[in-house]
C-alpha cells in the first residue's frame, strides 16, 4: 500500500521529516493520515453479505435481494519505515513484500501515458497487466491468494496513478468469514483495501458520520459511492465480471435489491432481523452451478422461465415485507410511505439524499440519516417508531412470511438442479424447529441461511447450534442489515498484537 503527501509531518523511511508545502522527494513525503484512531494506525472493516432471494434468476434479468451480515473483513494500515510495501494475509497464508521504487516508476509511466478519469475507477485494461508484472503473478495463476494480491495491486496502482508522492506501508488483512462459500469475502476485501487506500491518499476525506453505537465512523454518500466503484472494478478481477451487488452491500450495508440494467436500490427502515447462517463445508463451484441452470433452461425453456418468474415474485414480495413505513419526525404523526425503487415509485436512496444534510462527527443526526448510514435499520434512540410496529404480532408475522418465502425459494433452487445432500441435511435439521432455510449464492454446497424468529430463547438457539455442529457444519447467528464499511476508532481485537517496530514508523498525527 501507499500513502501520499499531506499537511502533516511524518517520519520518512530515512528518518528525516518533511513539512507541508515543501518540495520533497517521493520517498520523503508526508502522509495524509486521515485517521482518528487512538492507536495511530488506520483500521477499516466491511461486512460480508448473503443473497436473501433471487440467486440464479438474477442472471436472467430478475430481481435479487442481498443483505449485509456482521461477519467482517478487517484491514490495518501502518507506515513502513524501510521503503518496502508489505501485504499480510495471515488467514490465507500470504506474506508479500515489494519495493516502493518499482511502484513509483510504474506510476510515473502511467501518468505520462494515460490521462486520469476523475469520476471513474482505474482502467482494468491498462492497469492489470502492469499489476501482474509488479506483483509477480502470472496470468494463469487463479488461486484465491494470487487473485487477492492482484486486486491489491490494481487498487495500489490506481491510487499511485493519481497521487505519486508516496510512502510505503504495511497492510494486514484479517477475515471473520470463510472464502469460497458465497458470503461476500472478496467483495468485503476489495471494499476494505479500496477504502484504506483512497483515504490515505486523500482521494476521500476522513469519515465524519457515526455509524453505530460503538462510535465507528462512515463516509458520506458520494464518498461511499466512489469506494463502491473502485471495489466493484477490483472484484471483477476475482470473479471475472462482478454485478456490483456484493461491493454495494459491503460498502453501504443494509439490504439492497438488484435487477440487471437497473441501479442498485437500498431498502430502508428494516425490521430488526437476525439470521442463522450455516456453512455446509462443501466448496461450491459457481461456474458449474450456473452451467447446470443454463442447461435446465435449454432443456425446458418454458418451465424454467416460469420458475425464474416465481423467484422474481418472491424477491418482490420480500422487498415489500422488509420495507418499513416511516413516521414523521415530529414525535408522532401519520405514516409516510416511501417508494420502492424498482418495485414501484421512486428510489428511497434518492429521497433521503435530497431531504437530508449529513451532519459531522459529534452532531445529532436525523433519524432518517441514521437509517441510511446504519445499514437501513432504524436507530431506536434517534427515531420515533410506533411501539406496536415492533412488537408481538407484527414481528411474528414478518418472520412467518419470510420463513415461508425462504422455503418456497429453496425448493425452486432445488428444482433448478443446484441442491446438495449436505444442504438437504441442514434444511431437514432446521425444519424440525419450524425454521425453513434456503441456499444462499450459487448452491451446490456453500452456505445456507434462515431467518430467526424474534425472541427465540437462547437455550433453543444453543440446542440448534449444537446439533448442526455435531454434523460438522460451521454456524453463526449474525445480525442482518447492519453498517457497511467503517473506520474503527480503536484497534480491533484481531489486531491487538503490536506491529513490529522494525517495519513501522511512528504513526502520524491525526488529520482533521
Amino acid at each position: 500500500m501507499v500513502v501520499v503527501g499531506g499537511d502533516q509531518a511524518l517520519d520518512s523511511p530515512s528518518g528525516s521529516t518533511s513539512r507541508a508545502g515543501s518540495s520533497v522527494s517521493a520517498t520523503a513525503s508526508p502522509m495524509h493520515r486521515n485517521t482518528t484512531s487512538q492507536h495511530g494506525g488506520l483500521f477499516v472493516s466491511a461486512p460480508g453479505k448473503i443473497i436473501l432471494f433471487g440467486e440464479h434468476a438474477v442472471v436472467y434479468g430478475r430481481t435479487a435481494i442481498a443483505g449485509s451480515i456482521d461477519l467482517r473483513t478487517y484491514v490495518s494500515l501502518y507506515t513502513s519505515a524501510d521503503g518496502r510495501i508489505y501485504l499480510s494475509l495471515p488467514d490465507l497464508g500470504v506474506e508479500k513484500t515489494w519495493m516502493l521504487k518499482d511502484l513509483l516508476k510504474a506510476a510515473d509511466r502511467l501518468a505520462a501515458e494515460y490521462p486520469i478519469e476523475e469520476d471513474q475507477p482505474p482502467s482494468l485494461e491498462i492497469l492489470v497487466p502492469i499489476a501482474r508484472k509488479l506483483s509477480g503473478s502470472c496470468e494463469d495463476q487463479c488461486g484465491v491468494q494470487h487473485l487477492a494480491i492482484l486486486a491489491f495491486w490494481y487498487l495500489l496502482l490506481g491510487v499511485a496513478h493519481r497521487k505519486r508522492d508516496l510512502l510505503a506501508v504495511k497492510a494486514t488483512v484479517r477475515f471473520k468469514l470463510p472464502s469460497c462459500v458465497g458470503l461476500g469475502s472478496s467483495g468485503a476485501y476489495c471494499v476494505c483495501i479500496a477504502t484504506s487506500l483512497l483515504q490515505t491518499a486523500g482521494l476521500i476525506p476522513p469519515p465524519s458520520i457515526v455509524a453505530d453505537e460503538t462510535g465507528n465512523l462512515t463516509w458520506e454518500e458520494e464518498h461511499l459511492d466512489m469506494i463502491r466503484k473502485w471495489a466493484t472494478a477490483a472484484e471483477s478481477l476475482i470473479h471475472g465480471r462482478a454485478s456490483g451487488l456484493d461491493a454495494a452491500v459491503c460498502t453501504f450495508g443494509g439490504v439492497a435489491s438488484f435487477k440487471p440494467g437497473h441501479r442498485i436500490e437500498h431498502l430502508k427502515n428494516l425490521p430488526d432481523l437476525r439470521v442463522i447462517l450455516v456453512n455446509s463445508k462443501v466448496e461450491r463451484n459457481t461456474a458449474r452451478m450456473v452451467q447446470t441452470v443454463k442447461e435446465r433452461l435449454k432443456k425446458f425453456p418454458e418451465v424454467t422461465d416460469a420458475m425464474f418468474g416465481s423467484i422474481d415474485a418472491i424477491s418482490l414480495e420480500a422487498a415489500k415485507i422488509l420495507h418499513r413505513p416511516l413516521l414523521e419526525e415530529n414525535g408522532g404523526g401519520d405514516v409516510q410511505e416511501n417508494g420502492l425503487g424498482p418495485f414501484g415509485g421512486s428510489s428511497m436512496v434518492e429521497q433521503d439524499h435530497h431531504s437530508l444534510q449529513p451532519t459531522r462527527t459529534g452532531s445529532v443526526r436525523s433519524s432518517s440519516l441514521s437509517s441510511y448510514v446504519g445499514g437501513g435499520k432504524r436507530n431506536s434512540s434517534a427515531s420515533v417508531i410506533s411501539a406496536t410496529s415492533e412488537k408481538g404480532g407484527e414481528q411474528s408475522d414478518t418472520f412467518s412470511k419470510l420463513n415461508d418465502l425462504c422455503r418456497i425459494n429453496n425448493q425452486l433452487l432445488i428444482a433448478l438442479g443446484v441442491g446438495h445432500p449436505k444442504v438437504d441435511l441442514i434444511c431437514t435439521t432446521l425444519a424440525r424447529y419450524g425454521i425453513h432455510p434456503k441456499m444462499t449464492g450459487a448452491g451446490g454446497g456453500g452456505s445456507v441461511f434462515a431467518f430467526l424468529k424474534p425472541n427465540t430463547p437462547q437455550t433453543l438457539l444453543d440446542m440448534i447450534d449444537g446439533e448442526l455442529r455435531s454434523h460438522g457444519f460451521e454456524v453463526w447467528q449474525p445480525p442482518l442489515g447492519g453498517p457497511g464499511v467503517v473506520e474503527h476508532q480503536t484497534r480491533p481485537e484481531l489486531f491487538q498484537t503490536p506491529v513490529s517496530s522494525t517495519q513501522c514508523s511512528t504513526p502520524a498525527s491525526k488529520h482533521k
